[in-house]
């Protein structure tokens, strides 16, 4: 049903007679719309009509030998004739309206998104700060000056902007970020090995390498040196570049009781209700809101509006406590868990880009507890670059050769 019919109203007749269809060529002959017309029984139908039509529509069927009975109707006039005597219904949407338009003035709801790095409550500080708070009258603030107080006072942001609709404050935020490392080519150094591994494949880009294929190499071991030999048979410091792929062996082991506590419920709950009204907060219990010991605490609350478009600082908040009972159990899936948390471990371990080739768990119990290891070969990256240092630097200078200074005099 479309707005506009909602909005003009509209009713079903029922007509009963010798030729009830008669009245809908009427209809059509007058220009009044009419639509779903369907025979329910033998010698009537049902016909949906206009609002304006509805004092009409019988006359026209009596005309006809036929009678017309209007079994319900819809709409905003209808509904405005069923509540235009309730005066106290009345009063209050007048008072909901009222506060609708009188809260839409007020921020009563502020989301923050964007930031990455720094947390909500240093923002939310400048923003209060600066006048952009629960309850605080949006009319009067100037967005200009809060977004560049807020930049100002909290360090790492670099633009922001603050969107208010209705009730509602959005803030954008957007952060700086640090531009990697420029890589000097006049910073001389090697790349070493990261971790023992087993070379593959030596890439050098830059440097001389020091390694081949097949060779085991250990943890700092110089893997490319920073130093070259140019086309006058010249060598000199440079600054190593170049790619060594590798396998890796890990060998990864966790531990956990093989019982723990399993939570279970004794089946007694309590439910608590609480009022927030803007900043003020009405409790209908006695005593703290502290979960006792023993059992979960689930807090839901419902806000008075709606999200992202406006709200009212009304708040209804329920809060249940269950109570449960703590059993020590074996627990199905620890051993699913600690395989889980050794992968996540191994990726963590290996270098980016990295590639597990085989991988194998094993399982063991002894005094209560549980142990499963991990191991892994990988392929991956293991190249490091590492400065050269002083030593490094002047047994390289000294292959250089020096210029013959008799030479130069004469």
């Amino acid at each position: 049903m479309s707005w506009a019919r909602y909005i003009t109203g509209w009713a079903t007749a029922e007509v009963t007679g010798v030729e009830p269809e008669k009245l809908l060529c009427a209809l059509a002959e007058k220009g009044i719309a009419f639509w779903d017309a369907a025979p329910p029984e033998d010698y009537s139908l049902t016909v949906r009509i206009p609002e304006r039509a509805v004092r009409l529509v019988p006359q026209m069927a009596r005309a006809m030998g036929c009678e017309a009975v209007i079994r319900d109707r819809h709409g905003i006039p209808a509904l405005w004739r069923r509540i235009c005597h309730r005066y106290v219904l009345l009063a209050c949407a007048a008072l909901v309206l009222a506060l609708l338009y009188v809260g839409s003035a007020f921020i009563w709801e502020i989301d923050i998104v964007g930031n990455e790095t720094i947390p909500d409550g240093p923002i939310r500080q400048a923003l209060s700060e600066c006048g952009v708070d629960i309850g605080a009258y949006w009319p009067g603030l100037s967005q200009d000056q809060v977004r560049n107080s807020v930049i100002l006072r909290v360090p790492g942001i670099r633009w922001m902007t603050v969107t208010i609709r209705g009730s509602h404050a959005k803030v954008v935020v957007r952060e700086i970020r640090e531009h990697p490392a420029v890589v000097r080519d006049l910073e001389y150094g090697n790349i070493v090995a990261a971790k023992a591994a087993l070379v593959e494949q030596v890439e050098p880009k830059r440097g001389t390498a020091l390694t081949d294929r097949g060779k085991a190499v250990l943890p700092g071991e110089v893997l490319i040196g920073g130093y070259a030999t140019g086309r006058f048979q010249v060598t000199g410091p440079v600054r190593a570049v170049g790619n060594v792929t590798a396998r890796t062996w890990y060998e990864i082991t966790a531990k956990s009781p093989l019982e723990a506590d399993v939570k279970a419920s004794a089946g007694k709950k309590t439910v608590r209700w609480a009022l927030i009204l803007g900043k003020t907060r009405i409790n209908f219990y006695k005593g703290s809101s502290i979960c006792p010991v023993g059992c979960d605490k689930i807090i839901e609350s419902r806000t008075v509006g709606r999200a992202g478009l406006f709200a009212l600082p009304i708040t209804l908040e329920k809060t249940t406590y269950t109570a449960y009972e703590t059993t020590r159990e074996k627990d199905a899936k620890r051993q699913e868990a600690m395989e889980q948390l050794l992968t996540e471990e191994l990726s963590s371990r290996m270098e980016e880009g990295g590639q597990v080739l085989a991988s194998q768990f094993s399982h063991s119990v002894a005094d209560g507890v549980m142990y499963v290891t991990l191991r892994a070969e990988c392929r991956e990256q293991i190249g490091r670059y590492e400065p050269l240092t002083p030593q490094e630097l002047a047994q390289i200078e000294e292959k250089i050769p020096k210029p013959n200074t008799e030479d130069s005099e004469t």
